[in-house]
C-alpha cells in the first residue's frame, strides 16, 4: 500500500513539475505582437512594415528562407538584432513570426522562386547588375547592360524561366549613357 502511494505521489510530481515547464506554443501573430511589433508596426529605423508590400518588395528577392536566416541571425549594419534581441527565442518560433509578416505582406513564395530562377539565369548568361521583380509571373528587369546584345539576352533569359508568363524590360544599354 505504502509503495503504491508513493509512486503515485511521484507520478503526480512529475506530472505537475512537466506541466509546469511546458508552455502553449504562441501563433505567430501573438509572437509578432510580443517581440516584433515595438519595430515592425511603425517601421523603426527602416524596419519594413507588417502591412506595407512596398517595404517588403526588396526583401521579396530573398525569399522565406533568406529572410528568416536574416530574422535568426540578424542584418549587419542595420538594427535588426539577431531574432530581434529576444536570444532565448526559439528559432520555430522566429519562423512563426516571419511567416505572419511575410503573409501580412503579401508575399508570394512562387514569385519568389520565380525571381530567384530568372536572377540565377542572368547570372548564368554573365549579366550582372540586373534587378528582378515578380508579380505573379510578370517579370520587370530594371537596369543597365553591357549592350544592346546584353539587353537582349537578359530578356531571352528570363523568358525562358519556368513560372515566367510576360517580361517588361527596362535595362537600357551602357552606351545610351556614354
Amino acid at each position: 500500500m505504502r509503495l503504491q502511494y508513493g509512486m503515485r505521489l511521484r507520478a503526480a510530481i512529475l506530472c505537475f513539475l512537466v506541466a509546469g515547464n511546458c508552455v502553449a506554443a504562441e501563433s505567430g501573430e501573438a509572437i509578432y505582437r510580443d517581440k516584433c511589433a515595438m519595430c515592425h508596426d511603425a517601421g523603426t529605423d527602416k524596419a519594413p512594415r507588417i502591412g506595407d508590400p512596398e517595404d517588403w518588395k526588396a526583401r521579396f528577392a530573398k525569399g522565406r528562407d533568406g529572410l528568416l536566416r536574416s530574422a535568426i541571425k540578424g542584418v549587419p549594419g542595420t538594427a535588426m538584432a539577431p531574432k530581434g534581441g529576444f536570444f532565448q527565442l526559439p528559432d520555430a518560433e522566429v519562423a512563426q513570426a516571419v511567416d505572419y509578416m511575410l503573409e501580412r505582406a503579401g508575399f508570394n513564395s512562387e514569385d519568389a522562386a520565380t525571381a530567384r530562377g530568372v536572377r540565377e539565369a542572368l547570372e548564368r548568361a554573365h549579366i550582372f547588375g540586373v534587378r528582378v521583380e515578380c508579380t505573379d509571373g510578370a517579370v520587370v528587369l530594371t537596369g543597365v547592360g553591357e549592350d544592346p546584345e546584353a539587353v537582349r539576352a537578359a530578356v531571352a533569359a528570363a523568358r525562358a524561366v519556368p513560372g515566367v508568363r510576360e517580361v517588361e524590360n527596362r535595362v537600357s544599354p551602357a552606351a545610351v549613357f556614354q
